[in-house]
């Protein structure tokens, strides 16, 4: 591998996985095949794990040319409060072959097997796949996991992003207070943002809606940085400080690289998974059958 490909490799490996884990897109991979990297003298501000169990998960790393689903989760675990729920999960499926992506939104208060599905990332990152994976049909390759206080490292890391703002939000709980249009916002105004509900009747459903705009609006904001070589060396050094990566090899690296420079996420479609009525667990809306068999077959949402 030259030299040129390697930076190569790096520069997608860097978009793909800051930009995730902040809301965006979760291409992600490692150096080490099997082997966790550790950080030294750094704070762990993402933990990126290939969960992958089955053949069919597997292929990702025979091509680009095979479609795959990776799950980003925002996790609740902060000073004072245990567990690591996964409090915002957003599945992306990938076709390379195609060029083109879609993302679906998992509100956190979703029910799943007599509890809200966000309990099993309190077992780790591969039962919250599972667990999500047994929602949609699907068999998640990868996880990109993130707390708050990395959720603020990384977007205070990569100099802010700006958001487009789709509604008033006055939420003294979450602490958002934003007016609708374009706003540029640190890391604690981007956490207040994707955390507010009470400003909704939908509450939790609205504010997954609007955790996917975030993931969205990450990507440009992204990409637009990635064209200098500042933004670009900043990024880069952000993930090699900062990323805890297990069991991701090389291939993967390679081919998710590439993969990450073919996507451009205004094509990338969004949609929340529908529901039936409200309450404290959310029962899922016989529409979303549609929704999951039309994703799963190739990862790209066609009909919705």
């Amino acid at each position: 591998m030259t030299a040129r490909t390697v930076r190569r490799v790096l520069l997608g490996l860097g978009v793909a996985v800051v930009a995730f884990v902040i809301g965006l897109t979760a291409i992600a991979a490692a150096l080490l095949d099997g082997a966790r990297v550790p950080i030294v003298s750094s704070a762990t501000y993402l933990r990126i794990e290939k969960v992958a169990r089955h053949a069919s998960a597997n292929r990702v790393v025979r091509g680009p040319q095979h479609p795959f689903f990776l799950l980003l989760v925002g996790n609740d675990s902060r000073p004072g409060v245990g567990g690591a729920r996964g409090d915002a999960l957003h599945v992306l499926g990938v076709n390379p072959a195609r060029h083109e992506a879609s993302m679906i939104d998992i509100p956190r208060d979703t029910c799943w097997q007599g509890d809200k599905i966000n309990v099993g990332n309190t077992h780790g990152p591969r039962v919250q796949a599972d667990d999500v994976g047994g929602l949609l049909g699907i068999n998640i390759a990868y996880v990109v996991d993130v707390d708050f206080a990395g959720f603020l490292g990384l977007v205070d890391g990569v100099g802010g992003l700006t958001v487009n703002v789709p509604t008033p939000m006055h939420d003294s709980y979450s602490g958002a207070y934003f007016a609708p249009g374009l706003q540029h916002m640190n890391g604690t105004q981007a956490l207040a943002f994707s955390r507010d509900r009470h400003d909704f009747p939908q509450s939790d459903i609205i504010r997954t809606s609007n955790q996917g705009l975030l993931v969205l609006d990450a990507m440009r904001d992204l990409r637009t940085k990635m064209q200098s070589a500042a933004g670009e060396f900043k990024l880069l050094a952000l993930l090699a400080q900062h990323a805890q990566l297990d069991g991701i090899g090389i291939k993967d690296l390679y081919h998710l690289s590439r993969v990450a420079f073919s996507l451009h996420p205004d094509q990338i479609k969004n949609i929340t998974v529908p529901y039936t009525g409200g309450g404290n667990c959310l029962t899922v809306g016989p529409a979303a059958a549609g929704l999951f068999a039309d994703f799963r077959d190739d990862g790209v949402l066609e009909s919705h």
